[in-house]
């Protein structure tokens, strides 16, 4: 049904402020908008890390969604890779619903602190270790049942051949990432050439949802399932033609 709204509304002062002060006369309404645009950008990204803070791993917004993708499309007992792992917010998921996880970072420091939470959580089905992902899964001389690349491809210089090198050693890929349409300003930012268009600044790439479905194929990857909710791309991919 949606969330009901009352007719009848109370609007901040702040709101009211900031009416006024954007009728200040600017050089142009382009010049207008791309400053309304740098504001929005740096209050929606404060918003974002604040989140972190006010809710917990568990129960944030974003991991709740993912978590209830993966409980649903996950193979029974299944061996996981999950490539940048960072300080593990996503092994603890993992974990619930897999039967052996395996987590990689280049950072040493953040597979320190993945180590030290899960050891706090007493998992014993987790693994954690400072190596790149694409070597180690070389390494393991068979193929694992699901690669995680969760808020990876973004950062990568050539995104297409990590997933063609992930894609010939496991049967499911998870991705996520940032979904660069889920703002309609976005698509302003990018028609003014306003320099703040990205959503982290490790981030190289920005992806809407053609081209992330263009990418994820073009590597020999089949998306099964989607879903678009609370700002991400989440999609879940076999590297096999035909169902698995």
């Amino acid at each position: 049904m949606g969330i009901k709204i009352p007719r009848a509304k109370r609007v901040p002062p702040i709101v009211r402020f900031a009416y006024l002060l954007n009728r200040i006369p600017r050089r142009s309404n382009k010049s207008r908008l791309g400053l309304l645009l740098d504001l929005e950008w740096i209050f929606n990204r404060l918003c974002h890390e604040a989140s972190f803070t006010a809710f917990s791993n568990s129960e944030h917004p974003l991991r709740i969604v993912t978590r209830d993708l993966l409980l649903r499309v996950f193979p029974e007992r299944a061996q996981v890779l999950d490539i940048g792992c960072g300080s593990g917010d996503l092994l603890a998921i993992l974990s619930e619903i897999s039967a052996d996880v395996v987590g990689v970072d280049h950072s040493v420091e953040q597979v320190d602190l993945a180590r030290l939470h899960l050891a706090e959580k007493g998992l014993d089905n987790v693994r954690v270790f400072a190596t790149d992902g694409v070597k180690y899964l070389q390494g393991v001389g068979a193929p694992v049942d699901v690669v995680v690349l969760s808020h990876i491809l973004e950062h990568l210089e050539d995104p297409s051949a990590t997933l063609r090198d992930v894609a010939e050693l496991c049967s499911f890929v998870y991705v996520e990432v940032p979904d660069f349409e889920s703002q309609t300003s976005n698509e302003f930012r990018r028609l003014l050439g306003r320099p703040l268009i990205f959503s982290d600044l490790d981030h190289i790439w920005e992806f809407d949802r053609r081209e992330i479905t263009e990418l994820l194929e073009g590597a020999g990857l089949r998306v099964l399932e989607t879903d678009h909710r609370l700002g991400m791309l989440r999609l879940w991919c076999s590297s096999s033609p035909l169902d698995t």
